[in-house]
């Protein structure tokens, strides 16, 4: 199981980052194409969506499940843990957000690159889980990485907002960037109010995801019952683990 497992992280962080190296590749030959005068800001505007970023640290991610799988037995290192719920949290909300909200949104005629898609919003989210609930070595993550996790998608939503308004868009002639419609405030009528409340909303959806797994992951430790002691008709005293010599007890007074 330990191998099956290697093999398969091993597989997912190539596809991982063969789709992310797919779509910038096309990203560049667009840009080209189009005339964009300052291809610097083109590639930070494509590592700065919340997909490539997380591919990335999930492919990181698993690289080193892989080293741990094939290195060590028993209970995978806290550190890893928690990297791997992180992991799977930024995985599998980025799954949610694509099919919910963008899988409809038309991209650019010649950005178009649909296995790479796939592979980023739909095959690699959903293994994320399966190796999540599956795969050996997992130990219980504390309650408290929930906040570690959630404090990623706050700081880049945050950054993106400051940013975006300071970067030319070479394609519309637009003097602001949104890598998202839901952030961008001049996609609604609601301006950014509209922005406010979506970004509330993805905050609680993370927020929940990451106390899922992180929840999964401590299930059924309360209910691991502690061996008893069946060596005779003495019952083990539970404090020092002789026989009961306390005689039988009263009833009433």
């Amino acid at each position: 199981m330990r191998e099956l497992f290697a093999v398969a992280r091993a597989l997912t962080a190539l596809a991982l980052v063969v789709a992310v190296a797919g779509r910038l590749l096309v990203h560049l030959r667009f840009w080209i194409d189009r005339g964009d005068q300052q291809l610097a800001v083109d590639v930070v505007n494509f590592f700065s969506y919340f997909t490539i970023q997380s591919s990335l640290f999930h492919a990181v991610v698993l690289v080193l499940g892989v080293r741990v799988l094939r290195g060590r037995r028993g209970a995978e290192p806290p550190w890893l843990g928690g990297l791997r719920a992180a992991a799977t949290t930024y995985t599998v909300t980025t799954g949610v957000v694509y099919n919910a909200l963008l899988r409809q949104v038309p991209l650019e005629p010649g950005l178009e690159q649909p296995w790479a898609n796939e592979v980023l919003h739909t095959v690699v989210p959903v293994y994320a889980l399966v190796d999540w609930v599956f795969a050996p070595g997992r130990r219980p993550v504390p309650w408290r990485t929930v906040g570690w996790i959630v404090a990623y998608p706050v700081v880049w939503a945050a950054t993106t907002l400051l940013r975006a308004p300071t970067v030319l868009d070479e394609g519309t002639g637009n003097p602001w960037w949104y890598p998202y419609p839901f952030l961008d405030p001049h996609a609604s009528a609601g301006g950014y109010g509209a922005v406010a409340l979506w970004v509330a909303v993805l905050a609680v959806a993370v927020t929940a995801l990451a106390s899922a797994v992180v929840g999964l992951s401590r299930a059924g430790r309360r209910g691991r019952a502690r061996p008893a002691s069946l060596t005779g008709p003495g019952r083990t005293s539970p404090r020092r683990g002789g026989p009961d010599r306390r005689g039988p007890r009263r009833r009433g007074r």
